[in-house]
């Protein structure tokens, strides 16, 4: 005899994937169903970039806090999906040094880790970066593989007692 689920999760993506772990080892009675593989929608599509908030150190610093923390937290849970590819703020000659402080600023006030680069440094980093670039500002961006992060999760979910239900579509809900 089988007991109706106290959770169904619909969709075996990011956010489904991560709700069923979370919840089962919670202790929640958790079935997650998908229609075809984990990631089979837009999770499957996704860019994969981590961002570390620093694009948004100015104009949402809201966001900006909320990525980097969510960076963090992936990194510690998540190290063996994540690459640590690093992002760079450059700046030119030409462009205004008012702004490249205040993008420094901004990921500072957010607790954004950003490292100052001479141009010299940077194009040791990055050789076919243009010659005119000045300086640069790094931060801890990253790569996700979001495939492996969800079957991550999926197996934890798993190993906390949930059932993970591949090639079910959902066609009613009574």
């Amino acid at each position: 005899m089988t007991t109706a689920p106290t959770v169904l999760v619909l969709g075996g993506g990011s956010t489904g994937c991560g709700v069923a772990r979370d919840l089962a080892m919670r202790g929640f009675d958790v079935t997650l169903v998908e229609k075809g593989n984990l990631t089979h929608g837009t999770t499957g599509r996704m860019h994969g970039l981590l961002h570390s908030g620093g694009r948004y150190a100015v104009s949402d610093k809201a966001s900006a806090r909320e990525c980097i923390q969510e960076n963090r937290v992936l990194r510690r849970i998540a190290s063996h999906c994540v690459e640590l590819t690093g992002g760079l703020f450059v700046q030119k000659e030409e462009d205004d040094d008012a702004y490249f402080e205040e993008k420094l600023q901004g990921c500072r006030d957010c607790n954004i880790p950003a490292e100052v680069l001479s141009g010299s440094e940077v194009r040791e980093l990055e050789p076919y970066l243009a010659k005119d670039v000045k300086r640069a500002i790094r931060v801890p961006d990253g790569a996700v593989d979001p495939f492996r992060l969800c079957v991550a999760n999926a197996a934890s979910a798993e190993r906390h007692g949930a059932r993970i239900e591949t090639h079910s579509e959902v066609t009613d809900v009574l």
